[in-house]
């Protein structure tokens, strides 16, 4: 397939035109080749692109990519990263915020879907739902050690069931100052130093998952998502990031 018509379909199911994000989203190096295999991760690094050369891939396809939307300056560790995908005629995609915010493949929906949210409402890049049953937060806890087996599950606990939930992964943990009254509980993918005393004051238990863990499900997602639309190889490459 050609690069162009991959971006089409994607911006197609993702719709950047909506969002204002901090960097382009879409085709962000523009590669030589057909595209026959596609690598997809969740950060642009030396060791995805090393992974991609590797497994023969004509593109690879991140969530968190390039920031920035103008360069005038390329140099240091960027500038060999860019330079290699250059020259190997590579394409980079990059999606960051419409992938968390979409439903149904964005890192956000998934987690929600995971842990058996419903009712669930679009809140900035996130969602906010409730669970059907009248769930612990203990209960909530092991749902998230189950999803995030890799992590050490962070949790600010202030009251003992979980009510309305909000999720927005990543680095996300300053959403908790603009959630008193809006839901009791939070799921983010880092935590800030203030957040504790924020939490408390608020009253808002609030979980973190770790950022990179919070973010897994989307690329995975597209990559399912384009290897059933268009029968391309698609692999999905852990450069796990306890972060």
């Amino acid at each position: 397939m050609k690069p162009e018509d991959i971006e089409s379909f994607l911006n197609s199911v993702l719709h950047p035109e909506e969002f204002d994000d901090y960097c382009f989203n879409g085709i962000q190096i523009e590669g030589s080749k057909e595209i026959n295999k596609v690598v997809t991760g969740v950060s642009f690094s030396d060791a995805l692109v090393e992974k991609a050369v590797t497994a023969g891939a004509d593109a690879i396809l991140v969530h968190h990519g390039i920031f920035g939307k103008e360069f005038f300056r390329l140099s240091g560790y960027l500038k060999k990263r860019v330079e290699r995908v250059l020259s190997l005629g590579i394409t980079l995609f990059g999606y960051h915020l419409p992938l968390d915010a979409n439903e149904p493949y964005g890192n956000n929906y998934s987690i929600a879907e995971e842990i058996g949210l419903v009712n669930l409402e679009r809140y900035d890049v996130g969602f906010i739902g409730t669970h059907p049953e009248n769930i612990l937060v203990s209960e909530l806890r092991n749902s998230l050690c189950r999803i995030f087996p890799r992590q050490e599950v962070g949790l600010f606990k202030n009251s003992d069931f979980a009510g309305r939930v909000c999720i927005i992964s990543g680095g996300s943990s300053s959403n908790l100052r603009e959630l008193e009254g809006t839901a009791d509980t939070f799921i983010s993918g880092e935590v800030g130093e203030p957040t504790r005393e924020i939490a408390r004051e608020t009253g808002i238990n609030f979980f973190w998952v770790g950022h990179y863990a919070s973010e897994r499900f989307g690329v995975i997602n597209l990559g399912e998502l384009l290897r059933e639309r268009f029968s391309l190889e698609v692999e999905f490459v852990e450069i796990y990031n306890e972060v």
